[in-house]
């Protein structure tokens, strides 16, 4: 029986990132679950302000007690340091961190500086913080056809300066060790975001299957990419080696 996925999205976003993946996956014939994280789905910035990156935890953790077995959690960007806490706190089947931000403290590339300073009185002071459309078009959406960056922007919002000030500074680290799920990771190898060590990085410490797609950027969910296609060929080869393993285990009884 095929497992459940756990889909997490994330900073400024809210589930509907996911769509693609969500048609994709349940057409293959996998239970799919996409919650948003609180207050992101309608945005709610005041209710943002008093968040953190534990009540993301909490939420996407409970959301994960609904399913009647172990899943596969996928997470983008924050989302998948999310995902990283959750499956290294609950039984699962296997990891996939898309674009992820990493449980330590990473920096930002030359071309995101420039955004960030706006916001560096926000996120410190913790107040809810609005994307800037500019930046998700530079920054994210900026290797995606016209009409899928047309429909993407809106869908940036608001975000929890304490929950996104976890994230850039490192402050949700990992135990090593504690996930012992198989992980995959995925890079864009245009990400303008991320700097091209944060994938390998995170790929070493996971001890993870690392897959780097040329010329792409940090939004390597969206639908005009084949990157879906990739994670379900490792899903269902888990399940492969998992057979191999025991057949191997058997015979050498």
């Amino acid at each position: 029986m095929r497992p459940p996925i756990l889909f997490i999205h994330g900073a400024f976003t809210r589930a509907r990132r996911w769509r693609p993946w969500l048609s994709y996956f349940a057409d293959a014939g996998f239970e799919c679950l996409a919650p948003s994280l609180p207050a992101h789905d309608p945005p709610d910035p005041s209710r943002l302000a008093g968040l953190g990156f534990g009540d993301y935890l909490d939420a996407m953790t409970a959301a994960c007690a609904t399913l009647d077995r172990p899943p596969i959690v996928i997470g983008h960007s924050m989302g998948g340091l999310i995902a990283q806490h959750v499956a290294a706190s609950t039984p699962c089947a296997g990891l996939v961190l898309v674009s992820s931000a990493a449980p330590w403290r990473t920096g930002t590339t030359r071309r995101a500086l420039p955004y960030a300073i706006p916001y560096v009185l926000q996120v410190l002071a913790g107040a809810s913080i609005r994307a800037n459309p500019r930046a998700a078009m530079d920054l994210v959406l900026h290797d995606l056809p016209p009409d899928e960056q047309r429909e993407l922007v809106p869908t940036f919002a608001f975000e929890s300066g304490r929950a996104y000030r976890t994230m850039v500074f490192g402050s949700a680290p990992v135990i090593e060790g504690s996930v012992t799920c198989p992980v995959l990771c995925l890079s864009g190898g245009a990400d303008r975001l991320l700097k091209p060590a944060v994938g390998v990085d995170l790929a070493n410490f996971y001890d993870a299957d690392h897959l780097i797609f040329p010329g792409r950027g940090h939004s390597l969910v969206s639908a005009s990419l084949t990157v879906a296609a990739e994670v379900r060929g490792w899903i269902e080869g888990l399940a492969e080696r998992a057979t191999e393993a025991s057949f191997q285990s058997n015979a050498a009884v």
